[in-house]
Order: structure tokens, then sequence, then C-alpha cells
């Protein structure tokens, strides 16, 4: 029994480091070495199955193929069949023509990242243009044949603007189309017809970041811009102009607020309201602020005489409280909400016709409220609390 466990343990280690093995020459597909001069290309996975024998020849710096140089795979079986990648290597990666200026890196699997230059300055930003381009069987990745366009060292307070970063992201696809042509752009080099948009994503930083998934890091702006001239984006989002918008939402927020307590305050001083009761809290126990002026809140019930009325609780809900209010000018009331300066008499006696055994009130003055809830007078900087001062 024991030599079968150890059968068993050795036979599942052995499948572990064989998967292993797998994922690393998976993870390593797209890197060709040569193996007289350890020089790397980086190529489609496909040219590296065992049907094919590569080698270089040329320039290679740090390991990787660097300046002019020719890589070549041979079929094994049919050696007169031959893919040959001849002019100038970055990194690695070979620079399709025009290479003048060019440069590349790899990024991820058989995706690449070329490096298109500078476009022009901006708002006080020197942004440069990046392509994402992807190999195909045996065809080497082209910037005019993009994925995805990248818009680098975008890092300035303008950004804020829609219009500025528009302008910059429109200026990245002009540079390509400078490049490469409106047609040659249009061809997708796969089935699926011709390519009618370009994605574009711009990110402040001056080389592009991706996480362990592949996803780029730090991307502020992303769009989808169509190839026919004069055609807005058909998607766009700019999160640096999302949060200012939201920054400025709350800062009006907050200045609305300090309105509203500087408001309340005014109202309640001269007419010795010191503290705000709730009308809910009010009925539940009256006798507790017995004599004494307070703030609270109501919405009008309808007017049973011309110093009369019956008022309920804002925002009380299914368990609203009513209270009997008196004072002059209560006949010319509209509906709606308002913040009652009032003093607070008791109850009313169970003879009374009006509310019987009710909350009673003396109207001292009232702010009138715009919205029901009286948000427009009651939003504050700190929630008013029963038996706190406004």
């Amino acid at each position: 029994m024991a030599q079968a466990r150890e059968h068993s343990a050795v036979k599942h280690a052995w499948f572990l480091a064989l998967g292993l093995g797998l994922l690393a020459s998976h993870a390593q597909a797209a890197q060709h070495k040569d193996a007289a001069s350890g020089c790397v290309v980086s190529a489609p996975a496909y040219l590296a199955s065992n049907d094919y024998a590569f080698s270089y020849q040329g320039a290679c710096r740090d390991g990787l193929a660097e300046g002019q140089g020719k890589a070549i795979w041979t079929l094994r079986n049919s050696p007169q069949h031959r893919e040959e990648w001849a002019g100038r290597f970055s990194a690695g990666v070979y620079l399709p023509e025009p290479s003048q200026g060019l440069k590349a890196r790899a990024l991820r699997g058989d995706n690449v990242l070329f490096d298109l230059g500078p476009l022009p300055k901006l708002e006080g930003m020197s942004p440069r243009l990046a392509v994402e381009a992807t190999s195909e069987l045996t065809k080497y990745p082209d910037p005019c044949k993009p994925d995805t366009l990248f818009v680098l060292q975008a890092d300035g307070p303008a950004l804020v603007s829609d219009d500025v970063a528009k302008q910059m992201l429109r200026s990245a696809l002009d540079k390509l189309k400078l490049r490469c042509g409106d047609d040659r752009l249009r061809e997708r080099g796969r089935p699926g017809g011709e390519r009618t948009h370009i994605r574009i994503r711009m990110a402040p930083q001056p080389d592009l970041e991706v996480d362990q998934y592949g996803n780029p890091k730090g991307i502020v702006v992303e769009a989808s811009l169509p190839l026919d001239p004069g055609k807005d984006f058909t998607q766009y989002s700019n999160s640096v102009a999302s949060q200012q918008r939201q920054r400025q939402a709350r800062e009006e927020r907050d200045a609305q607020k300090q309105a509203n307590a500087q408001r309340l305050q005014t109202f309640a001083k001269p007419l010795g309201a010191g503290i705000w009761v709730g009308l809910n809290a009010l009925a539940q126990n009256p006798f507790r602020y017995q004599d004494q002026v307070v703030l609270t809140a109501v919405k009008l019930n309808d007017v049973v005489a011309p110093t009369r009325a019956r008022v309920m609780a804002v925002g009380g809900g299914y368990q609203s409280s009513f209270a009997l209010i008196e004072g002059e000018g209560l006949a010319k009331w509209e509906p709606g909400a308002r913040v009652l300066a009032v003093k607070v008499l008791g109850r009313l006696p169970n003879t009374d016709a009006d509310l019987p055994a009710g909350l009673h009130l003396q109207l001292v003055g009232q702010l009138p409220c715009a919205q029901g809830d009286c948000g427009d007078r009651l939003s504050l900087p700190n929630p008013l609390r029963d038996g706190e001062a406004p």
C-alpha cells in the first residue's frame, strides 16, 4: 500500500512538472532564439513549432535582435519553403518599412508595441503615439494593422477639457493615417470586412504598463474613433474630466449645504428658536419642550380655520405625526412643506374637534421649502438631530 502511494505521488509530481513545462513553453512561445548567436526575435507562436528551424543573422544587443538583421524560419520537411524577415529590428521586434525613427518592444504573447514618436504638443503636454499590433501565423506585427492606439505622456490639467482630449486623440489617428494611408488602415487582414473604427486609449505614463493579465494600466481616456473624417466619436470616456465634474459637484453641494446652514441660523436666531426637534419627537412628548420655541419641518394637511391648520411631519412615512398649529396668516398658506419656528403649547384637550389630544403648537415664523422634504432648506453639512442647535 505504501509503495502504491509513493508511486502515485511520483506520478502526480511528474504530471505537475510536465504541466509547468508546457505553461513555460507557451509563455515563451513568441520568443525565438538563434542557437548559434543566442539572439532572440519576437515572432508568432505559430513559427515556434517543431515544423520550423529558426536562425538569425545580424546585429544583437542584450540578447535581442537590434538594428539590421535577417530572421529565417525554414520548414524542416520542405527546406525550399521558408519565412524571411529582413530589415531593421528593435528590442527583438521586426520593424516594417518605413522603419526610420520607429521603435518597438514585445508586449505580451504575440502582441508588440510600436513607438511612432511624438504627437503635436498641446496645452503643455508632449504626448507620444504607441500602437499595439498582433502577429498572425507567419506574419509579423504591423502598426498599420493596429489593435489599439495609445497616446502616452498625456499628463496635464488640460485633460479635464473633453475638447483638448479629443483633439489629442484625433492627432494620434492623423499621425497613423499619414504613415499608413487610409485604405491600408481599413484592411483588417482577417475575415470580417473593412475596418471602420480605431480604438484609442490615453495614459499619463511615458511607457505603457500592463498588469499580470495583460490589461493596460492607468488609462484615463478611451474612445472609438471612426476612420471616416468628420464623424464624431462613437464611444468616449474621460475619467479626468469625470473626476473633475464630480469634484465640482461635491464642492457645489458642500457650498449649498453651508448656505442652507447660514440661512437656517439667520431665520432661527431672531425668533429665539435655539434647537431643532422633529414633529414626531414633539408628538411623542411635547412636555419636554413645553413653552420653548423650536425649529421643526411640516407639510400642510389642511387649514381648518383662518388661524388654525393641521400639519404633518416631513419625511414621517407611515408613522407620520400630526399637529394642530395656531397663528396669524394661516389662511394664506399654500400647499407644500415649510420649516417652522413654533412655540410648544402641549396637547389639545380630548374635547378638541380638530385634533383631540393632539400636539398643540403656536406659529412664530415660517420658511417655505421648494422641495417636499425641505431638502433645499435642511440639506446641511451635519444632519440635524433632535435637541441640537441648528
